[in-house]
């Protein structure tokens, strides 16, 4: 008779560390924003060579069809030549953890995680770069919003 060992891992040590794999990692940096005062926010990092940020963020919002919401990244180098990156915030790749409701024009949107499609590098050298992020909203009537988070990723 062969018996065979198995291993049962329990799901609450995998799942953390699969989410963690699909969700980009740990970010390097978390902006988070009030959503009663939204003021620009800044932060320095440091990328090596080849490396490059990806942008994630986390909302609930509720807003009017035609509205926008995007995230407005200054990127300023060593070099000293800035970089503006614009990131939909309502139109991800892959979202974790998400909802959407439509009741006639009016949308609520909420994730846990998102990714966006929009990124910045890799870049051709080791150095750091200052950072300042804003989300920015357009449409006729003004977005309602609970919670507005961006990450910066590898």
């Amino acid at each position: 008779m062969r018996f065979v060992l198995v291993s049962a891992v329990s799901a609450t040590l995998v799942a953390p560390l699969l989410l963690s794999g699909c969700t980009g990692g740990e970010p390097l940096h978390r902006f988070v924003f009030d959503p009663a005062e939204i003021t620009p926010q800044t932060t320095t990092l440091t990328l090596g060579a080849g490396e490059k940020l990806s942008f994630w963020n986390s909302l609930d919002v509720t807003y009017q069809a035609g509205t926008t919401l995007g995230f407005v990244i200054n990127i300023n180098t060593e070099s000293g030549i800035p970089v503006e990156v614009l990131c939909d915030a309502l139109d991800p790749t892959s979202q974790f953890m998400s909802s959407t409701f439509t009741s006639g024009n009016t949308i609520k949107k909420s994730w846990k995680l998102a990714q966006m499609n929009c990124g910045f590098g890799p870049v051709e050298k080791s150095q750091s770069f200052k950072i300042t992020v804003v989300p920015k909203a357009e449409g006729t009537t003004p977005l309602q919003a609970s919670r507005i988070v961006l990450e910066l990723k590898n």
